[in-house]
């Protein structure tokens, strides 16, 4: 097993960072959380090589680093607001983007500049009309009351833009019983507020779990299952091995699936899953 250090230059920079971040904090202001989050911007850098982008569990990181998930999530939202990651969560885990690839400076950091309450209002509003399916209603915004969601839907998002795609595959991809049964009777003001908040087991839990976030999460799926194969088997030079009870677990059908995954990846033999699985059942 490797051992990859953080360097001292990172550390440094992402402590000025921090600092710089002020009133827009989520995390600790002690210096020594620098450590922890150029820590998890360098492990986020290493497994999203080479496309720069990353899915994984939040709560499994965490376990797995022996911390609170809410710790995480809080050097998430710090690394998105310095400018270096973009980040979503939903039911398929969370999704992160990097912008500072092999970089040795800062990103300039990213600001999102809200427009007038009724330009974003809108906005949002055109968005919804567009995309939303026949059963929902149309929606015609009175005032700035959706304002302050708004704006946390947007922040979450990165930028207006950023949640005006993820308001149309919300849209498109709802489950059926919001799109046949809920709009029942109900106004386009409604629907809004529903697309908005999340489920009640989530409520209070933060954007991230917000139906527009969660119901157009599908497209992070097939990463997310790379990102499972990548943590659960090696490829030891000879056969294929299970890493951790999880693995163990697993049926032989879902060990070569995930397997193929990595295979597709250029890890390991081509078909060497299809073939160790055919075989009487080992300590995979």
């Amino acid at each position: 097993m490797q051992f990859f250090c953080v360097r001292t230059q990172a550390i440094q920079q992402t402590h000025q960072a921090l600092l710089q971040l002020q009133g827009r904090r989520r995390g600790s202001s002690k210096p020594s959380r620098a450590l922890r989050v150029a820590s998890l911007y360098g492990h986020l850098q290493w497994r999203a090589r080479p496309t720069g982008v990353v899915c994984f569990a939040i709560r499994e990181l965490a376990e797995a680093w022996h911390l609170q998930p809410r710790l995480l999530r809080d050097d998430l939202a710090d690394l998105q607001a310095m400018g270096w990651l973009s980040y979503s969560t939903g039911p398929q885990g969370t999704r992160a983007e990097l912008h500072r690839q092999g970089s040795s400076t800062p990103a300039p950091q990213r600001s999102i500049e809200l427009k007038a309450p009724s330009d974003l209002v809108e906005q949002f509003a055109a968005t919804y009309n567009r995309h939303r399916p026949g059963s929902w209603p149309a929606y015609q915004p009175k005032g700035a009351v959706l304002l302050p969601r708004l704006q946390r839907a947007i922040r979450y998002a990165g930028s207006p833009e950023s949640l005006w795609e993820r308001s149309a595959a919300a849209l498109s991809a709802m489950p059926s019983f919001w799109r046949e049964t809920y709009p029942n009777g109900r106004s386009g003001s409604d629907c809004i507020a529903a697309l908005l908040s999340a489920d009640r087991k989530a409520a209070g839990l933060g954007p991230e779990f917000w139906h527009v976030f969660t119901w157009g999460a599908g497209a992070c799926g097939r990463d997310a299952d790379l990102e499972r194969a990548r943590r659960l088997f090696l490829w030891d030079g000879h056969q294929w091995r299970g890493q951790g009870i999880e693995a163990l677990k697993l049926q032989a059908a879902e060990k070569q699936r995930l397997i193929e995954r990595l295979e597709a990846e250029g890890h390991g033999p081509t078909g060497s899953a299809a073939l160790q699985f055919q075989q009487p059942a080992e300590m995979y």
